[in-house]
């Protein structure tokens, strides 16, 4: 399973539920080479994740939704083994 470094996790507003950005770079990281990917989250839950150049480096913005269930987290770890995503509030 590939791993992120630690990332600022932000609440993200204007992202619709079950959406998640990082960054490209974060995202290569993760083994995500295109700009989106359908992913099931660790808790069972669809989810969307976007690779956008205009989300931080360092970070993973989360909708507000996903924010408020993992306990508002300051940082994370994402997680990926090429379907299913996880989230470590840190």
């Amino acid at each position: 399973m590939k791993s992120t470094s630690t990332l600022r996790a932000l609440r993200q507003p204007t992202l619709k539920p079950g959406q998640l950005s990082i960054h490209p770079n974060d995202g290569f990281d993760l083994g995500m080479m295109t700009t989106g990917y359908d992913v099931e989250l660790e808790d069972g839950g669809p989810a969307h994740v976007r690779l956008l150049n205009d989300c931080p480096k360092g970070c993973v913005e989360l909708c507000p939704a996903l924010f408020e269930r993992l306990g508002k987290p300051a940082h994370a770890v994402v997680k990926y083994d090429g379907s299913r995503l996880i989230i470590e509030p840190r």
